[in-house]
């Protein structure tokens, strides 16, 4: 029977998944600019983008789109902010001067000062890339960060400490 449960558990959480990758764009800004003959669009002032449990906040905009669908968003701001906040996981929250989201692919990037948090562990470099179906991160330094990677994982005695 556990088996069976932890089977169905899989099986939801992969469908869930799905349906957040499957859902449309929804953008809100103060300003818009669409190009159809080019198939970009440009938004800008208080930019916000939802997508399902992904929120990405941005001073602008820049949209490739290809017969019609959405395939790539440019987000810049000081900083451009993302969020998952997916019941079936740990909060997702990142930041950058500029943040890339191939959104069939589900592939975050994050240029630029780049910050990436998830439950305790917190990871800060010049650019990170976050694979949203893998659940995979890869961070490389750049010169703002003096070329290094840093990751902070909390330890159970420090999280004692702070409840």
């Amino acid at each position: 029977m556990t088996k069976v449960l932890t089977i169905f558990l899989a099986s939801l959480l992969l469908i869930c998944q799905m349906a957040i990758a499957n859902d449309d764009l929804v953008i809100d800004s103060e300003n818009q600019d669409l190009d159809y003959k080019n198939n970009t669009m440009f938004f800008s002032g208080n930019v916000k983008i939802q997508q399902g449990t992904l929120t990405i906040t941005a001073d602008e905009l820049f949209v490739i789109t290809k017969d019609g669908v959405g395939e790539k968003l440019i987000a810049k701001g000081k900083p451009a902010k993302f969020i998952q906040d997916d019941p079936a996981s740990e909060l997702l929250e990142a930041s950058s001067n500029e943040i890339v989201y191939m959104i069939n692919d589900r592939v975050l990037e994050l240029n630029g000062e780049a910050k990436y948090k998830q439950g305790s562990s917190i990871v800060e470099s010049g650019n990170i890339v976050f694979d949203l179906n893998a659940q995979r991160v890869k961070a490389d330094g750049d010169k703002s960060t003096g070329g290094r990677v840093t990751t902070t994982i909390k330890t159970k005695k420090h999280s004692q400490i702070t409840k």
